[in-house]
């Protein structure tokens, strides 16, 4: 006889998200928590192969609250990772309920600061923190789309004796998280000064700062924030670029589109939002060779083109650059096409507007542009 159907009244659709940010795999939260691995696969695929009590037990081991059917963090701290497009896409799918506050300090372990993350704690009002520990590389990226993440209050320790694999190691026996009054106990404020350390963290301030671009000088020791200012040096730029963090964006982007981008009739072109300046594309495009024409199809196998969004209007820009472009702020040029619609740079923000005098500074000239919540398409420059 088949299984009767079991109906939950919670939504689980972002389950799968919230396990994939656990330095724990699917396999070892089944063996920890104590359910088959197929049942809890086949909970994640929207199957419904454990009673309801057994679900809500896994809800409280997993660190999850119910509330009018969805699920929030419940108290605690929890500890998740971003180390691959998997993660970072886990991350960003997270509904309001399930995001840590956007207000964060960095952590680093007092005696030995590591390169092979870069952790950060959610500065909680709710007893509901998130120890975020990701990937140098990945960082970047999760930045320039939560900006809280590059702007930290505080610099913060592990406690003395406390490591990174070590409080990870420790999840999974009565919790897949650790209580808020253990957690309390992980991290000290101690300063710099006080740490008899200063001259390795102060190492790893200085890695920070040119590997990305982060401004550590807040929290160095004075004659050394001093020393990096000095000379004129300004602030680094939070829109610089990581060359890998950019092929990590790209290559996100690019899988969910259905063939490979190397065909000789087709490009893929991605997508940046209009306003303010973020390195990173939001979305990716592909475009063949019958829409383009076969010289927008070059510049785009160039990675010469790019989707420019303004949210408000839904309105596409098609832009084509002076050069080479697949991340960060596209290079300046002179243009003397008065009355063309460009890409230009006013302020801090990016705008599309027509050229009004000769030699005017731009980022971009428009191709087309393309009403995405119409039907049709208008054009003011056929591609090619």
């Amino acid at each position: 006889m088949p299984r009767p159907a079991l109906f939950y009244s919670v939504s689980l659709d972002s389950l799968s998200d919230f396990y994939t940010l656990s330095p724990w795999s699917l396999a070892e939260m089944s063996r920890r928590f104590g359910l088959g691995r197929s049942n809890l696969m086949g909970l994640l695929r929207g199957e419904r192969t454990i009673s309801n009590d057994k679900l809500m037990a896994l809800l409280r081991w997993s660190g999850l609250e119910v509330v009018d059917g969805t699920l929030r963090l419940a108290p605690g701290l929890h500890v998740w990772r971003v180390a691959s497009v998997k993660h970072l896409e886990a991350f960003a799918r997270l509904p309001a309920g399930l995001q840590p506050e956007d207000a964060w300090d960095l952590v680093t372990e007092a005696d030995r600061p590591r390169r092979e993350w870069i952790h950060i704690l959610s500065q909680s009002r709710d007893a509901r923190q998130v120890l975020l520990s990701v990937r140098p590389d990945f960082y970047p990226l999760l930045r320039d789309r939560w900006p809280g993440l590059g702007r930290h209050d505080r610099l913060r320790h592990f406690a003395e004796g406390r490591k990174y694999d070590e409080i990870a190691g420790r999840l999974g026996g009565e919790h897949l998280y650790i209580p808020s009054a253990e957690g309390t106990r992980l991290f000290t404020d101690t300063e710099a000064p006080n740490m008899g350390r200063a001259p390795e963290i102060n190492e790893w301030a200085r890695w920070l700062r040119q590997s990305l671009h982060l401004d550590t000088s807040p929290w160095l020791l004075p004659e050394l924030a001093a020393e990096e200012t000095q000379g004129g040096r300004s602030t680094p730029s939070a829109t610089s670029v990581h060359p890998e963090a950019c092929q990590h964006a790209w290559t996100a982007l690019t899988h969910r589109l259905d063939t490979g981008g190397t065909h000789a009739d087709i490009c893929d072109v991605p997508v940046f939002s209009l306003g303010d300046i973020h390195p990173y594309p939001v979305g990716m495009v592909r475009l063949d060779r019958s829409f383009l024409g076969e010289k927008a199809m070059e510049q785009g196998k160039a990675q010469r083109l790019r989707f420019y969004k303004d949210e408000n209007t839904g309105v596409m820009w098609l832009v084509v650059m002076n050069s080479e472009s697949p991340c960060g702020l596209p290079d300046a040029f002179f243009s003397d096409r008065i009355g063309d619609f460009a890409l230009v740079l006013q302020g801090e923000s990016l705008l599309v507007g027509r050229i009004a005098v000769p030699g005017q500074n731009i980022l971009g000239r428009v191709l087309s542009r393309m009403a995405v919540h119409e039907t049709d398409a208008h054009q003011i420059a056929a591609p090619g």
